[in-house]
């Protein structure tokens, strides 16, 4: 896949001198970056250096301790903003997949859009049947979650997350809960969407995925961005005396 540049595109997400402490740890030490429509960002670097926390600050599921984001122009670290409506836009893939298991398929995908007046039952019932055949789980729609696998799993909460029609998606981990060979059948959902132009933020483990899909790769190092750059450069010729230390150890 082509690693485009989306320096021309329009900004998406503005971060500025973003800190977070839990007590005495400080987790983000002043994080600075600038996505823009289109990009797709893979955040790689040893547990513990912030970046989950990282990406759960970028729309506040984790209060940061100061700094400023900056989301299609509003600050939504401003306390009048209604961050329930920012998130709306905002998608967000976990680790687990946080299903409702009382709920078939279906109406996980439908819920939130339905609730939320985004689309009405119908519309929702066939944007539910259009991602479904979107991901390759057409024949789904009345299963119950008990009933899939944990790939299958991972693809239902992206379509959920889908649903809601937002303008970027943030990605934790979305595979380290998986069995090894379900890893492949949801990197391939995410790589059909970055072709498909989504925004996407990605905190992974899969090196290969992030060289082939990203434009931007960010290796988190201790609270900061120690090192950035496009994926060839970045994992070709690591410049950063930790990320070659990485990167000896992953690749």
């Amino acid at each position: 896949m082509e690693n485009k540049s989306n320096s021309s595109n329009p900004v998406l997400l503005e971060v500025s001198g973003l800190k977070k402490s839990f007590g005495e740890n400080h987790v983000l030490q002043g994080i600075d970056t600038t996505v823009r429509k289109g990009d797709v960002i893979a955040i790689i670097g040893p547990s513990g250096c912030g970046k989950s926390t990282f990406l759960r600050s970028l729309n506040l599921l984790e209060e940061p301790t100061s700094g400023t984001i900056a989301f299609e122009g509003t600050n939504i670290t401003d306390p009048s903003v209604d961050i329930n409506k920012m998130r709306e836009k905002i998608g967000m893939v976990f680790q687990q997949f946080n299903l409702f298991p009382h709920m078939t398929v279906q109406k996980n995908i439908t819920l939130a859009p339905v609730q939320l007046g985004i689309l009405n039952e119908e519309e929702a019932t066939a944007k539910a049947k259009e991602l479904l055949e979107q991901i390759g789980l057409p024949d789904k729609a009345d299963t119950y979650p008990s009933m899939l696998s944990g790939g299958q799993k991972q693809r239902i909460a992206i379509a959920r997350s889908l649903a809601m029609q937002p303008d970027i998606m943030l990605f934790d981990e979305p595979t380290s809960a998986l069995d090894p060979e379900m890893v492949g059948e949801v990197l391939e959902i995410m790589k059909k969407l970055a072709e498909d132009g989504m925004t996407m933020i990605i905190v992974t483990h899969e090196m290969g995925f992030a060289r082939e899909v990203s434009n931007r790769v960010m290796f988190f190092y201790e609270g900061v961005i120690a090192e950035e750059n496009d994926p060839v450069s970045f994992f070709d010729h690591p410049q950063n005396p930790r990320l070659q230390d990485f990167l000896s150890k992953v690749l």
